[in-house]
């Protein structure tokens, strides 16, 4: 290893199919090798991991455990001058604050994709608890941070009230432009497009709902594409209501999704800045979002780019299914809009500046 090369740790923990891990890799994959040294840590193995990445499956049960193991690596390597720590999201972030800020010659880079209004659901009283208690450390540790970083503007706002410190903007790179043939309004069945995990946040009762009380409702093909611990729910829900519906769990061409439906719908509580609503926009398809915080408003313009309801309102959201069904192109128009303000999600702009503040931690000892 060069001796000028800095020590780069990552820190994802459980890596799945998402928007989270997708702009983790392209951050990876953005890299130059010549100045990173690059240590990958997870609790499971990572696909499509790039070969120069030491990688690094760590062998414990939970993110608090294995904060002892990545330490005990992290001095080992104290002979390099210029290690950075680099993680994603409250949970994990908290302890990476907790255990490492006070390690000499390591900087600490944080990234949020969730806004702290996350840390106010809970399920039970057990995950109550741990909120808070994550909350609470958020905003005692984060700004000891030597660079905090958010997803979008509204989040970076709101959590700089929460920490008092500059949140740098780094946007979801998640924006390519996509050339395809003129889009063909549906003709006999509105085909909506919902992509996000079966569970609590992404309120998929509330679309459903929506459809259900729709007066289109037997002109309707909903596909869910996704996974998770609320599945059964939504199943019984589907059936009990006599939804045309079909869930799509394993295909990962997410594509094909965009290119043969009509309208994408996003009904979550709270995000972040959903990678598969950009994508959407850029396959030219209309859309419809809860004004969930955060990132929804950014994306839709605050309704001049897409229209938005208030969360877990299901009837204004079968109200504008009706209104697309009834008359379309109010929503192209707005899509057209959408996709001339998606520029700021370019993968190549929100790469570069990653490594951007990589680089002015260390800046002129290259």
């Amino acid at each position: 290893m060069s001796k000028m090369r800095v020590i780069l740790y990552i820190f994802n923990p459980y890596p799945a199919v998402g928007g989270a891990d997708s702009t983790i890799l392209k951050f990876v994959n953005s890299l130059d090798f010549k100045k990173y040294h690059l240590i990958y840590f997870s609790l499971r193995p990572v696909k499509n991991i790039n070969k120069k990445v030491k990688y690094i499956v760590l062998n414990s049960n939970s993110v608090f455990f294995s904060f002892l193991k990545i330490k005990k690596i992290i001095l080992k390597n104290d002979s390099c001058k210029k290690q950075i720590f680099f993680s994603m999201q409250y949970f994990v972030n908290v302890f990476t604050l907790f255990f490492l800020r006070k390690i000499k010659n390591l900087k600490i880079f944080i990234y949020e994709i969730n806004h702290p209004i996350e840390l106010d659901f809970s399920k039970n009283i057990i995950e109550f608890i741990k909120k808070k208690i994550i909350k609470i450390f958020a905003k005692n540790l984060y700004a000891s941070a030597d660079i905090v970083a958010a997803n979008s503007k509204e989040l970076g706002k709101d959590l700089f009230l929460l920490i008092k410190k500059k949140i740098e903007i780094i946007f979801n790179p998640c924006f390519k432009k996509v050339t395809i043939s003129k889009k063909k309004l549906f003709s006999k069945k509105i085909r909506i497009l919902n992509i996000s995990r079966f569970e609590y946040q992404k309120d998929h009762l509330t679309l459903l709902k929506g459809i259900n009380e729709s007066k289109f409702k037997n002109n309707i093909q909903l596909n869910l594409v996704g996974y998770g611990s609320k599945k059964k729910e939504i199943i019984d829900y589907i059936n009990k209501n006599n939804i045309n519906c079909k869930i799509h769990e394993k295909n990962t061409n997410l594509s094909y999704f965009y290119l043969s439906n009509d309208i994408f719908v996003y009904s979550s509580i709270y995000d972040g800045l959903p990678t598969v609503m950009v994508e959407a926009a850029s396959y030219c398809m209309p859309i419809i979002s809860s004004k969930f915080k955060s990132g929804a408003k950014e994306i839709l313009g605050n309704g001049k780019f897409g229209y938005l309801f208030k969360i877990g309102d299901h009837k204004r959201l079968s109200q504008l299914l009706n209104n697309f069904i009834e008359n379309p192109k109010p929503f192209y128009l707005k899509e057209k809009r959408c996709r001339k303000n998606l520029k700021k999600f370019l993968v190549k702009t929100n790469v570069n500046k990653f490594n951007s503040l990589l680089d002015s931690l260390f800046k002129n000892t290259y």
